[in-house]
């Protein structure tokens, strides 16, 4: 793939998750004018139980379909059983979480949180996961349009019905939940369909092989994805246990803010992971000092954009923000270091992806998370909300300090930009 076709790539899949990413951003105004913050902070907390629980119920299954489309598979049948693998773990999961909110109910109640979220959100998990099957082949095979229409379609339908609902019935936080489980609902029985119609379904059988290739590439990721998620959004559960709900809400808006960075990052990974085993395939120099010069590159533009976004803080929090949710303005920076540095960690870590050692990746990543609870705890109980996001800051970076080692002595890339290093 030449840099016209690559740059092409990256600006769609950019243009669909600015776009996908935009939509909630933009209902801010509405949910932070109509919603009280501990309402929006019991929508952020499903939301996080959701991530939390994404890798747990999925066993991460999914993820190894973009590293062995690149493999000599029959990836039909690899499609299958990855789906199958997906479906039962997230049958016995749903149960459990039926188990744990019976005998946890007046517990989760005492802190004003609805029990049976819990269960809606790990439904919630299983149908996304399964639209996130279709969405994985129509990225590694840069079917981008296809890929942003149904993401696009996803979320201003989920939008589209939490405005009616807020607005127009006045419904509270059940306003945004009811259409974010439906929509899920939905968009999985249509990726199913997708799925089945192109041939990816049509024996549903499992393949022993299939299996144990796939969970041995996933089960380390389950540990990774866990952590990662982990690090950006357990300081939730630290500032409701210990500020209280409402702290939560104010919080979570500056968080909303602050991954702008994730988005851009986030969007220009997909694109550049294709490529990027392609080229490392080839084993050519030439390409491996191409790779790390457009990693510098990546890295110092990262950091402008952190510039950027933050001089334009006060604007938003101005003309976008209710001003019950102002107080959360300070958070804003460490957020968009923080993700700025996870966009640099993702980048050394897909190094380890292609050589397939997600064990180191997942013990880092477990290491890591352990050190953003220490921080979590000890740096709220100092600065409050502003000490979660400190927290955030300095994991993430020791984070990617971390992995680029691992990377370094793993795969040897002419990080000198003149010879491959020894």
């Amino acid at each position: 793939m030449d840099n016209k076709k690559l740059f092409k790539n990256i600006s769609f899949f950019t243009l669909f998750n600015v776009v996908n990413s935009a939509i909630p951003f933009l209902l801010l105004p509405i949910l932070t004018t109509y919603l009280s913050p501990d309402d929006y902070a019991i929508i952020d907390i499903f939301f996080n139980i959701s991530l939390i629980a994404t890798p747990i119920v999925g066993l991460s299954v999914v993820q190894s379909i973009s590293r062995y489309y690149f493999e000599d598979v029959d990836l039909p049948k690899f499609v299958t059983t990855v789906f199958l693998v997906l479906f039962g773990s997230g049958m016995i999961f749903i149960l459990i979480s039926i188990f744990i909110t019976y005998i946890a109910q007046d517990f989760i109640k005492s802190y004003s949180f609805p029990p049976f979220i819990i269960i809606v959100s790990i439904c919630y998990v299983l149908f996304s996961q399964v639209s996130e099957i279709l969405l994985i082949l129509w990225r590694v095979s840069y079917k981008t349009v296809q890929f942003g229409v149904f993401r696009v379609s996803k979320t201003l339908l989920d939008l589209g019905l939490s405005v009616l609902l807020i607005v127009s019935f006045k419904m509270g936080w059940e306003g945004r939940l009811i259409p974010q489980f439906l929509v899920a609902l939905l968009f999985g029985a249509v990726a199913c369909f997708l799925l089945y119609r192109n041939g990816f379904l049509n024996i549903l059988r499992i393949d022993k092989v299939y299996r144990k290739e796939a969970l041995s590439f996933s089960l380390p990721l389950v540990f990774h994805t866990l952590g990662g998620n982990l690090i950006g959004f357990s300081d939730r559960f630290f500032i409701l246990f210990m500020l209280g709900l409402s702290e939560v809400g104010i919080y979570s808006v500056g968080y909303q803010i602050g991954m702008v960075i994730a988005l851009l990052q986030n969007s220009f990974n997909q694109a550049w992971v294709p490529f990027f085993f392609g080229k490392l395939k080839e084993n050519n120099h030439a390409e491996k000092v191409r790779i790390v010069k457009i990693s510098y590159a990546y890295f110092l533009l990262i950091l402008f954009l952190v510039l950027v976004f933050y001089l334009l803080t006060p604007f938003i929090y101005k003309y976008f923000i209710g001003s019950a949710f102002t107080t959360g303005s300070a958070v804003v920076l460490w957020i968009l270091l923080g993700y700025a540095f996870n966009g640099m960690y993702k980048m050394v870590a897909n190094y380890l992806f292609y050589l397939k050692k997600t064990k180191l990746i997942a013990y880092m990543t477990l290491g890591s998370a352990i050190l953003n609870l220490i921080l979590n705890y000890l740096l709220i109980q100092k600065n409050g909300i502003l000490g979660a996001a400190q927290a955030t800051t300095i994991t993430f970076f020791v984070l990617f300090l971390g992995v680029f080692i691992l990377s370094y002595k793993n795969y040897k890339m002419p990080w000198g930009l003149n010879k491959i290093n020894t």
